[in-house]
């Protein structure tokens, strides 16, 4: 401690005179000098020496410094006159009585906050940074979605929970297997951080490879409990779905598999056994059925199972129990027994004509109605009216499809006469096939393989007279030329519905663009794509999780679709990968090691989608791990 003073008015003697104060200098934890005023002790009265004030200022920091001790006033102060010391007493007691003794203490101690965070910034290192963006608007979907609460209530652990969200939501992000998921965790994600909260948790392999078979014991109930839970979160009226499906096909023999089967791949796998996915969806995009089936399934045989319990799925809004769900098929799948079955179940139904129509005419008004595709190419809608059937039938003809199938043909044109050709070229060569039935096979052959063109063709075989087991020529033509292209970009949509007008009835339709969305999704931006499983059962909760994987994504694309967004999922997990999460280490004023965990704020692309889905941008953004010497 130390006086300082200033001169001042003394009324007293009538002039100016010192006004002293008793302050203390002392350097807080941060390094940062400062001082406090201890006491105003005023004019002193008798004035004292400057050694005597000097002497007051030495015994009051020597009792600072040893207060607590005994006899502070021993020999450590006799050198001092009484005066000094009698002076320094008074002063230390008036400072005791104002609480002012332990002011700087207090001050050095509130500084230890601040000297805390102040770390020298060339001790500073950054490490672990993992991803986060992608993570984190999965796990608010999740939640919003309420399948957290769908497995507790079914009463599961809050360990084995964790661990299913981790995996589904690696799942959903990288789209891995389950050895690669694990490896993910440990490496890349936080996901096991934003779930748990704690940096140290991580589930393990045997966990994650019980996922999906739990969860798909849970299929039936977990998919009802998703539907009705989207349908109030968006006020999903459903009534109108749309019914397709899709097949994947399987890397391996797959000999102990009864679904596993070989059949028409979408994929052009022929090599590979199949296994065939029936989905029904609504317009939203968000699944009504499912339904995993062996990979021989006819498309009309995948319909029945979907119409016995979609009814169930189907919520009737209030105001609308008379109107009717309407199906939107594929033609495939549009056999008269299946659009009997959908009737029979009071569903309307609305799809491509199997057959191309004949014996119709244009309907009493002749009305044209005009339209643009997506690519603003216009189509000509017309109706039109059959003798038999109540159905409603109408016209499409679309210029740009008839650009098409014309090209198509001229392609088979070539590729059948290049076939005739060969087969009449052999006659001529010398071990050239000449065998009358074996020609006629051979041409058949080709015949099977373009039927579309070969139906236009007149085929004429001549046999050898010298060698009747021979054939001598084959000649071909066009019957009539001018019908290869006639009915080019033509094609009728059928519906049971007939209060709906030609524009509407073409748009339904186009809605079915939106389960081949699905479709690419699952396979593309999900990598559902082989199968490597070997068992049913493994193969079945594969495609399973994939499914729930999907109404994540569906869930946080739908979202975007109101507020302008259409960008595909792969998209928006690069956006989002740019958010991280990094531990920061460094050492402080103090001397000790902080570590930080910190969340990076996310970029100008990554808030935009925070923004339109209106979810929390920062998971955290600061937890501290450890403050150790």
């Amino acid at each position: 401690m130390h006086f300082i003073s200033e001169t001042r008015y003394n009324p007293n003697l009538q002039c100016d005179d010192k006004y002293y104060r008793i302050k203390e200098s002392f350097r807080d934890l941060t390094g940062r000098v400062r001082c406090r005023i201890m006491l105003n002790v005023g004019f002193m009265t008798p004035r004292l020496r400057p050694e005597d004030v000097r002497d007051i200022a030495k015994c009051l920091t020597y009792m600072s410094e040893h207060k607590g001790e005994q006899n502070i006033f021993g020999a450590s102060l006799s050198k001092y006159n009484d005066t000094v010391k009698s002076k320094a007493e008074a002063y230390w007691n008036q400072m005791v009585e104002l609480g002012k003794i332990d002011v700087v203490k207090k001050c050095i101690e509130e500084s230890r906050v601040k000297a805390e965070r102040l770390v020298d910034v060339k001790t500073i290192k950054h490490t672990d940074a993992r991803d986060v963006g992608a993570e984190w608007i999965c796990l608010q979907a999740i939640r919003e979605l309420e399948i957290d609460k769908f497995l507790q209530q079914h009463g599961w652990s809050e360990i084995k929970i964790n661990t299913t969200l981790a995996h589904l939501i690696t799942r959903t992000v990288y789209t891995p297997s389950e050895l690669k998921s694990m490896r993910i965790m440990e490496d890349n994600s936080a996901v096991c951080e934003l779930i748990s909260g704690s940096h140290e948790w991580q589930p393990s392999l045997r966990d994650i490879y019980k996922v999906a078979p739990s969860l798909y014991e849970l299929k039936g109930e977990l998919e009802n409990h998703l539907c009705r839970r989207t349908d109030d979160l968006f006020n999903i009226t459903n009534k109108l779905v749309l019914f397709d499906l899709t097949n994947f096909y399987f890397e391996g023999r797959k000999d102990a598999s009864e679904k596993a089967k070989f059949g028409r791949s979408k994929e052009k796998r022929s090599d590979c056994k199949l296994l065939v996915l029936a989905l029904c969806i609504n317009t939203e995009g968000f699944i009504r059925y499912s339904s995993i089936l062996a990979g021989n399934t006819a498309d009309p045989d995948s319909l029945p199972n979907m119409i016995d319990t979609l009814s169930a799925k189907t919520r009737v809004p209030k105001g609308c129990g008379d109107e009717k769900t309407l199906v939107v098929l594929d033609a495939g799948i549009a056999t008269e027994e299946n659009l009997e079955k959908i009737k029979s179940k009071g569903y309307n139904y609305l799809c491509v004509s199997r057959s191309r129509l004949t014996d119709y005419e244009l309907a009493d008004d002749m009305r044209t109605v005009t339209v643009q595709d997506s690519k603003k190419q216009s189509i000509s809608l017309r109706e039109v009216k059959r003798e038999n059937g109540d159905d409603y039938y109408l016209e499409i003809n679309s210029p740009g499809k008839a650009m098409k199938e014309s090209s198509m043909n001229r392609k088979f044109k070539e590729r059948f006469e290049m076939e005739l050709t060969k087969a009449k070229d052999s006659l001529d060569k010398p071990r050239g096939k000449k065998t009358y039935e074996k020609v006629i096979e051979r041409v058949g052959r080709a015949i099977g393989k373009y039927p579309s063109i070969a139906k236009y063709y007149v085929i004429e075989y001549e046999r050898d007279k010298d060698k009747p087991q021979n054939m001598k020529d084959i000649r071909w033509r066009i019957a009539i030329p001018e019908n290869v292209d006639k009915n080019s970009g033509v094609y009728f949509l059928r519906t049971n519905v007939r209060n709906i007008d030609e524009e509407t009835t073409w748009n339904y339709y186009n809605l079915i663009r939106e389960i081949e969305c699905t479709n690419r999704q699952l396979k593309t931006d999900l990598n559902l794509r082989p199968i490597y499983h070997q068992k049913d059962s493994a193969s079945d909760a594969h495609l399973f999780l994939g499914l729930l994987s999907y109404w994540v994504v569906n869930t946080i694309r739908y979202r975007l679709k109101t507020k302008g967004e259409t960008c595909f999922w792969t998209e928006i997990v690069r956006r989002m990968s740019t958010q991280k999460a990094v531990t920061t280490e460094g050492t402080n004023v103090l001397g000790e090691k902080v570590q930080m965990r910190l969340c990076s704020e996310p970029t100008k692309v990554a808030e935009d989608i925070y923004d339109k889905l209106g979810y929390k941008k920062m998971p955290f953004r600061k937890i501290r791990l450890c403050s150790t010497q």
